[in-house]
C-alpha cells in the first residue's frame, strides 16, 4: 500500500533519533564541570571540588537541562551560598531525581533555599543533605518545602544539628505530604519532645514508611511515645531507635514489640511487591487494598499459604475476607494466591 513506505520512513527516523539520543547520553564527572559543559550528561559523579563560580554556572545549566537525573556533589567543599545557586536551578528543573550533597558545609540558610525549591520543585525523588551543618532553621525551611511537595521520596538529614524545634517543623509537614517515604534523622539532637511531635504525626502521616532516629537522645517517654505510634501507622514499615542509650524498662520493652510489628508488616510490603500485587513505584505497599487482606489470611508466611490448599478460584473469591476487595481485585488475588500454592505444593512433593 501506498502508506508502507511513508511508515517505513517514519520508524526509521524513529529508530534513528533513539540511536542519536542514546549515544549522546552519557556519564560525566569534574572535567565537564570544570569545561563547564554538561552537554548529554545523564550523571554527574566522582567530584572532587566545585567551587561558588562553579556552583553558579550549574545552578543556571540545571533550569533549562532535559537530561541529567543523578548529581553527586557530596564531599565537594559546598557551602550555603553554592546550596542557594544550586536551590535556584531546581525550582524549574524537571529531570533531576537524585541530588547528593552530603560530607559538605550547607547551614540553615541553604537547607533553607533548598527547602524552598522543593515547593516548585516535582522531579527529584532524593535528596542527601547528610554530614552537613544543617540546624532547626534549616529543617524548618525543608519542612515548609515538603508541606507542598508531592515528589521527593527520600530525604536524609543524618549527622546534622537538628533538635526537637526542627523535628517538630517536620513533623507537622509528614502531617500533610504524602510523597516522602523515607525520614533519616540519624545522629542529632533530638529528644523525648522532638520524638513525641514525630509520633503525633505518624498516624495521618499517609506515605512514610521508614523513619530512623538512631544515635540521637530519645529517652523512655519519647520510645514508647514513638513505638506505639508507630504501630498505628498505616504506612510505616520501619522505625529505627538504636542507640538512644537512655531507653530502658518500659521503654526498651514497647520499641522491641514495635519492632517486631513492624518487621512482619515490612515481609508484608515486600511479599506484596515481589508477588506483583503492588508495583513499588506506586503508593506504599501497606496502603494497597490488598494487604490487610492478605495480612488477615496470613498469606505471606507458608503456614497461611497453605491453609488454603484445596480451594480453586470460586471458592477463594468466595472467601469471607477477600470480600471488602472489589470484583477485579478479588479475582487478581485469588489467582496470585492459587499460583503460590500450586508452587509450595509442588515443592513439598519433590
Amino acid at each position: 500500500s501506498r502508506r508502507a513506505p511513508k511508515m517505513q520512513l517514519e520508524m526509521r527516523a524513529f529508530v534513528w533519533l533513539t540511536f542519536v539520543l542514546l549515544a549522546s547520553s552519557r556519564e560525566c564527572g569534574q572535567r565537564e564541570i570544570d569545561a563547564q559543559d554538561i552537554t548529554g550528561c545523564v550523571t554527574v559523579k566522582h567530584m572532587r571540588y566545585l567551587g561558588h563560580t562553579g556552583a553558579v554556572w550549574l545552578g543556571e545549566a540545571l533550569k533549562n537541562n532535559t537530561l541529567l537525573e543523578t548529581l553527586d556533589l557530596h564531599h565537594t567543599r559546598i557551602g550555603d551560598d553554592d546550596a542557594v545557586a544550586l536551590a535556584e536551578g531546581l525550582r524549574s528543573n524537571d529531570v533531576l531525581h537524585r541530588l547528593a550533597m552530603h560530607n559538605n558545609k550547607i547551614r540553615d540558610v541553604g537547607a533553607r533555599a533548598l527547602g524552598e525549591a522543593l515547593s516548585f520543585n516535582t522531579a527529584l525523588r532524593f535528596l542527601s543533605l547528610s554530614s552537613n551543618a544543617v540546624g532547626d532553621d534549616g529543617a524548618a525551611g525543608l519542612a515548609e518545602g515538603l508541606r507542598t511537595n508531592t515528589g521527593l521520596r527520600r530525604l536524609d538529614l543524618y549527622f546534622n544539628l537538628v533538635s526537637d524545634e526542627g523535628a517538630n517543623a517536620l513533623s507537622k509537614a509528614l502531617g500533610i505530604n504524602t510523597a516522602l517515604r523515607m525520614l533519616h534523622l540519624d545522629s542529632n539532637n533530638i529528644h523525648c519532645v522532638g520524638a513525641t511531635s514525630l509520633a503525633a504525626a505518624l498516624p495521618s502521616a499517609q506515605g512514610l514508611t521508614e523513619l530512623t532516629l538512631a544515635y540521637n537522645h530519645v529517652k523512655n517517654a519519647g520510645a514508647t511515645t514513638l513505638s506505639r505510634a508507630a504501630m498505628k501507622s498505616q504506612s510505616l514499615e520501619k522505625l529505627s531507635l538504636d542507640h538512644n542509650h537512655m531507653i530502658h524498662g518500659e521503654g526498651e520493652q514497647e520499641t522491641r514489640r514495635a519492632m517486631k510489628f513492624l518487621n512482619d508488616r515490612q515481609k508484608l510490603s515486600e511479599w506484596l511487591v515481589s508477588v506483583g500485587l503492588v508495583d513499588r513505584q506506586d503508593d506504599p505497599a501497606l496502603l494497597s487494598p490488598y494487604a490487610s487482606v492478605v495480612q488477615q489470611l496470613d498469606a505471606h508466611h507458608r503456614d497461611g499459604l497453605l491453609k488454603l490448599k484445596g480451594m480453586d478460584a470460586k471458592e477463594l473469591e468466595a472467601h469471607a475476607e477477600l470480600q471488602a476487595l472489589n470484583e477485579h481485585e478479588r479475582s487478581t488475588l485469588a489467582s496470585v494466591l492459587l499460583r503460590l500454592v500450586r508452587e509450595a505444593t509442588f515443592h513439598d512433593e519433590l
